[in-house]
């Protein structure tokens, strides 16, 4: 069975993903069953001895990745209006490295509509990469509303 060069990136995206996440010392990695939306559902133990859980979108390149990486508008509200953090993974597959991005409402350009929005990330290095362990590690209290 030939696979589209598309296909293979993506799914060479998604290994490096659970490999990157598995360094974190994630308690789980998985994939959903069927498309709804993103690629992993990640679990962290955090520092109360609680979970914290998060969904990652995973965009696979080829291209190199400058300060912005773009993502349709209907992808980033049904990720940045999810009530599970979202993190938005860029892999760039022929250097072999990851750029990352928390996707928040806030960052919604209300004003005008838009096909794809513009997301600021960061490339993760290995200070980076402990940051995010220490992250997705803490206990983020959540206020009662």
């Amino acid at each position: 069975m030939k696979q589209s060069q598309a296909n293979i990136n993506g799914r060479r995206a998604e290994l490096i993903a659970e490999l990157f996440f598995q360094e974190l010392k994630a308690l789980f990695v998985s994939q959903p069953t069927t498309d709804i939306g993103f690629d992993l559902f990640v679990a962290f133990e955090n520092s109360e001895g609680g979970i914290n859980s998060y969904i990652v979108q995973i965009k696979a390149t080829e291209q190199p990745v400058l300060a912005h990486f773009s993502i349709s508008e209907k992808q980033y509200r049904y990720l940045a209006y999810s009530n599970i953090p979202a993190m938005l993974l860029v892999v760039d597959v022929k250097r072999n490295k990851l750029y990352y991005a928390w996707l928040k409402p806030k960052d919604s350009r209300e004003d005008k509509v838009v096909a794809t929005i513009k997301i600021p990330v960061r490339e993760i290095n290995d200070d980076v990469k402990e940051e995010l362990r220490r992250y997705l590690s803490k206990h983020h209290k959540i206020e009662a509303g």
